[in-house]
């Protein structure tokens, strides 16, 4: 159930950009990311072994909230949060 909410609201509240792992590799799906920000999307999931998985970045009241799917764990998560803080998404 709870999956199906994410995906309505992601329906009525498009995030501000979508990043897909497939392989290992991050690639841009929907919005605006830079290169910099992809490659170091991509270092973390072959350093992690992700070889799938999505990123959606959605604004907050404190800035850009990254949400992902549910085979990203939450170490990992971390990762990309760090990431996205130091190329200022």
């Amino acid at each position: 159930m709870a999956d199906i909410l994410r995906v309505l609201a992601r329906k009525v509240f498009p995030p501000l950009f979508t990043i897909r792992i497939r392989e290992g590799r991050a690639e841009r799906v929907q919005g605006k990311v830079t290169p910099a920000f992809l490659d170091d999307c991509s270092g973390i999931s072959r350093r992690s072994g992700i070889t799938s998985g999505w990123i959606w970045g959605h604004l907050s009241p404190s800035g850009v909230r990254l949400e992902f799917s549910s085979g990203i764990g939450e170490g990992d998560r971390q990762r990309f949060r760090n990431t996205a803080g130091v190329h200022g998404k």
